[in-house]
């Protein structure tokens, strides 16, 4: 029975340490560096509406900076260009592909990509450390942390759910930081009494280490949910580059 006892303390403190380590490090990136960047989204989604789909897609480029000075955020002329032309067809059916994809990526976003830290802490904030193995990462020695979450919501929305299954891993590399981090968020619930939902959302998040920031390279999200005779779904992927 000690020796037991002894083990079980022991996985707990190696559990604590690793998340402790975690957040230790990321409150170390205080991205204060400057830095540019180019960053691509793509946006696709997919609307049924009473047995009738609808698909539609987007596309958009920015350059961006950040520094002493805060973000900035350079749009090509010819992208400005083709948002206007869409707004001036004025057909509310008519696809606007540009003004979609310009609006999903906007200043908060292209700011948590230049400084990815702040939003993986709030992702993990009351988040249960349930794992903690040595893996790999696109072939380089990786430790990896599994967890339980505990998303943010309001009082209300949490008493409409009746299910929920969310968890995260991250991969964190021999530096101590992360490499990159994949969750998932799975709801089922019953608003106004009588009409059941369902939702869920995956993100995948790859990052690099860039002076005392935490970039996200890649962000691939997917959200789709059913409820009241409709449902849809989206599919965002965001590729940025780091500038000289």
């Amino acid at each position: 029975m000690r020796v037991l006892l002894v083990l079980l303390l022991s996985c707990s403190i190696l559990r604590a340490d690793g998340l402790s380590d975690l957040k230790a490090t990321l409150a170390r990136l205080t991205a204060q560096d400057p830095i540019k960047a180019r960053v691509e989204l793509q946006i696709s989604s997919r609307d049924d509406n009473g047995g009738k789909s609808k698909a539609d897609e987007g596309a958009a480029t920015a350059r961006v900076e950040a520094g002493p000075d805060g973000l900035r955020i350079f749009w090509s002329r010819e992208q400005v260009q083709a948002a206007a032309q869409e707004l001036a067809a004025k057909d509310p059916e008519a696809p606007t592909p540009v003004r979609r994809a310009m609006g999903a990526l906007s200043a908060t976003r292209l700011q948590d990509y230049l400084n990815g830290a702040p939003n993986l802490l709030r992702q993990l904030d009351g988040a249960e450390l349930t794992g903690e193995k040595a893996d790999t990462w696109q072939g380089q020695p990786a430790r990896l942390l599994s967890f339980k979450l505990n998303p943010h919501m309001s009082e209300r929305d949490r008493k409409r759910i009746k299910e929920m299954d969310a968890a995260a891993q991250v991969w964190i590399g021999g530096d101590g930081v992360p490499l990159a981090a994949e969750s998932h968020v799975n709801v089922k619930g019953r608003a106004l009494l009588v009409i059941s939902f369902e939702s869920s959302s995956k993100e995948e998040f790859r990052f690099a280490h860039v002076g005392d920031r935490l970039v996200v390279i890649r962000h691939v999200r997917e959200n789709s949910g059913s409820g009241g005779g409709e449902g849809g779904s989206q599919k965002t992927i965001a590729t940025l580059t780091v500038e000289k």
